[in-house]
């Protein structure tokens, strides 16, 4: 039974974890056009997480991702609702899962019925709203109910009509906004050129392109619409989805020409193979094929599930594989300092890309991370036969290392002792391999690349070559020296003219207003993500909160621990950080700061004591203060808080309590230990400045609310969509 318990209790961490994982990405990936993983990756968490859900039942939840569409809409877009739902799909990853597929929708609609097979192109849903053949509106996918109102920028895609003869009086097309990796090389050798920011890749570029507040900047990207459906609500006109794209093409808009329609699984399975073995050909990113029953009948007999369709479903492709030799294993200098290995290799198409670098994560992986030929673990060296492969089709790794092949004089990679770029001395951990040196160049240029960065402080045209020069020159070392830059600076840099000059102090002034959670993130404290920097600040609510805060007060905040905890406070320990903070607030950059009224915020006394009860676990080794060197309140779990919680209400009640009454409340063998516990607990002047660090930015406890407060004992009614 305790083995039962312990499997189920193992199975909810790692659904939480998961959701978190996936979250984060939706959020990246939908809403900032950053993505954080590969498809690949992406994928694989995805199905782990459905795997999970439906053998532990009792973990399943509306708000799972794996109940959900997409990702929220950006607030800088208005919204705007779909007639019909967006809705995702379904993946299978072989044959033998597309087999399984086709084998539910026979049995359920008791026939065997037709699929039409399409290319899944890799770009950016979009939805367009025609009535009486006008285009109205264009929109994301967003939530899936609700996307982003891009009508503007669509407008400005070539291809994509703006007006259909003999339409019917209401139609929603939807399709795919896309980037040709031609156009996409162009493009980011502009950006390049521009100083501009690179994209990562054509989806990635597409997305950025389309949902810019400005649409001559998206008139001037090379973007292309494809048409691959109707809402249900336009289907009456046709009587299936090959009909329709038909149709659809004859109006005017562009369709994925690789289609086939029959009911024959083998020759569906077989048009997948064709096309995953000829996607390098294609002039765009390709991910798979989808299988959609051809009938609308069909569909409309088929349904929904959650968050899919149950009549179609997207066959995914592997990675494309190729063999190549590694040069040489180099050091990339990251921001924090990490060094992280990447093999520069010998020049390889890959899925119509030429592949010259691939990452190796971190030294332990280089050790032992990448099988060999038998599927053994290897360690990677210079001179290596490898596999590499595209992950989600974008980013370069190595898959395999072809060990037989190496030569009797190979020797295992050995980590230098010095920093590449600075020659100053190195460290490592259990994982990763540091520069000790906080002024090595490699290590501040990545610091102020960081900065700049689209999700950061979005400052346009001072990355790539624009930075180097920056630096070249001596103007910039620091983030807040780009403050400080003037025109005469700016002009005094090779090749740059009085237009580029204002494009980028316009940029950096704009930038002067940001938000909280961005500052926090530009600031690039090691360990502090995105989605760390939210949630941050929205529990301190000032970057003052946060600097001063006790590091049990940190661990508090949702999915923080050791590791942040302690990048957090050696950030604000050191002299130079505040100095540095202080130069970007007298430069200009300001955000935000919430003041949160005394008491004016909700803390039950039960999750109190459970979260100081693990505070050992939750700090690092060198900031744990706890009573005679244990857990503060060990031997009291959820039940015991809980009973406290309920008997005492709010802290000032249990202060007063001494150990009999509280062992009373608890009961149970054991209790007057547990109680003597609470008590020293309760009386540690440590624990007292968490407590009053809490009070000070409105935490209170207990669930009665205040009667001094402006809207207290009063009800609201609130109604309609919120």
């Amino acid at each position: 039974m305790a083995k039962t318990d312990s499997e189920k209790a193992k199975a909810a961490r790692r659904v939480r974890e998961l959701r978190k994982t996936i979250r984060e990405a939706d959020r990246a990936y939908y809403e900032k056009d950053s993505p954080l993983m590969t498809d690949g990756e992406y994928d694989s968490m995805f199905a782990e997480l459905r795997e999970l859900e439906e053998k532990h039942p009792q973990l399943r939840a509306a708000s799972s991702p794996t109940m959900q569409v997409g990702g929220k809409r950006a607030a800088r877009f208005e919204p705007l609702q779909h007639p019909t739902p967006m809705r995702s799909l379904q993946n299978v990853f072989s044959e033998e899962e597309a087999r399984e597929f086709f084998a539910r929708v026979h049995k359920t609609s008791g026939e065997k019925i037709a699929f039409t097979a399409e290319l899944k192109l890799d770009g950016v849903a979009l939805n367009l709203l025609y009535k009486n053949g006008e285009l109205q509106s264009a929109a994301t996918r967003g939530d899936g109910e609700t996307g982003e109102n891009v009508t503007a920028n669509a407008k400005t895609i070539a291809n994509l009509p703006q007006r259909i003869k003999n339409a019917p009086p209401f139609l929603e097309v939807r399709g795919e906004v896309v980037m040709t990796f031609a156009d996409f090389a162009a493009l980011n050798l502009r950006q390049k050129n521009e100083g501009g920011k690179l994209f990562a890749n054509p989806r990635n570029a597409a997305a950025g392109s389309l949902r810019q507040l400005n649409a001559g900047i998206t008139a001037r990207r090379p973007l292309q619409f494809y048409a691959h459906g109707i809402g249900s609500e336009s289907v009456a006109q046709w009587k299936s989805h090959r009909e329709c794209l038909r149709w659809l093409q004859q109006a005017g808009f562009s369709i994925a020409e690789n289609m086939i329609t029959t009911a024959d699984e083998d020759a569906l399975l077989a048009h997948h193979r064709r096309e995953e073995e000829s996607r390098a050909e294609l002039p765009f990113s390709v991910d798979g094929v989808v299988y959609k029953a051809d009938s609308f009948a069909a569909q409309a007999a088929l349904g929904y599930v959650s968050r899919a369709p149950r009549f179609a479903v997207a066959h995914k492709f592997s990675a494309e594989t190729a063999a190549t030799k590694i040069i040489a294993i180099d050091l990339q200098v990251g921001r924090s300092g990490v060094l992280t290995p990447v093999a520069r290799l010998s020049p390889i198409k890959v899925g119509g890309a030429v592949v010259t670098n691939a990452t190796l994560h971190n030294p332990r992986h280089v050790k032992d991370g990448i099988p060999d030929e038998s599927g053994a673990p290897c360690d990677v060296r210079p001179d290596d036969f490898v596999e590499v492969y595209r992950a989600g089709d974008v980013i370069p790794r190595v898959g395999k290392i072809f060990a037989r092949r190496r030569e009797a004089n190979s020797r295992p990679w050995i980590p230098p002792s010095a920093c590449p770029s600075c020659g100053g001395q190195t460290a490592q951990d259990e994982t990763f391999l540091y520069c000790k040196n906080e002024q090595c160049e490699a290590r501040l240029r990545a610091r102020i690349e960081h900065f700049v960065g689209r999700n950061a402080m979005d400052i346009e045209h001072v990355g790539g070559v624009m930075l180097e020069k920056l630096f070249a020159a001596k103007f910039v070392r620091a983030p807040s020296d780009l403050y400080r830059l003037t025109k005469e600076n700016l002009l005094s840099l090779d090749l740059i003219a009085e237009r580029a000059a204002q494009n980028i102090l316009d940029s950096l002034n704009k930038s002067r207003r940001t938000t909280l959670p961005r500052f926090l993130f530009a600031l690039g404290i090691r360990a502090v993500g995105e989605a760390a920097a939210a949630d941050l600040a929205a529990f301190f609510g000032s970057l003052d909160s946060l600097r001063r805060a006790p590091p049990e007060v940190l661990t508090m905040v949702r999915d923080v621990g050791p590791g942040t905890v302690g990048a957090i406070c050696d950030f604000f320990a050191k002299e130079e950080n505040a100095e540095e903070v202080a130069k970007l607030q007298d430069g200009g950059v300001q955000w935000e700061e919430f003041n949160f009224a005394p008491a004016s915020r909700t803390m039950p006394l039960s999750d109190f004591l459970l979260r100081m009860q693990g505070v050992k676990t939750a700090l690092p080794e060198n900031l744990i203060h706890c009573i005679g060197d244990d857990f503060p309140l060990r031997g009291l779990g959820k039940t015991g808080a809980q009973k406290l919680s309920d008997a005492f209400g709010d802290w000032r009640s249990l202060e007063k309590a001494n150990a009999m009454q509280i062992a009373e409340v608890l009961g149970g063998r054991g209790g007057i230990h547990v109680a003597e516990r609470v008590r020293d607990f309760v009386g540690d002047s440590h624990y007292a400045k968490a407590r009053n660090f809490l009070e000070e930015i409105g935490f209170r406890w207990g669930d009665a609310p205040p009667s001094d407060l402006p809207l207290a004992g009063k009800t609201f009614v609130l109604t309609g969509t919120l």
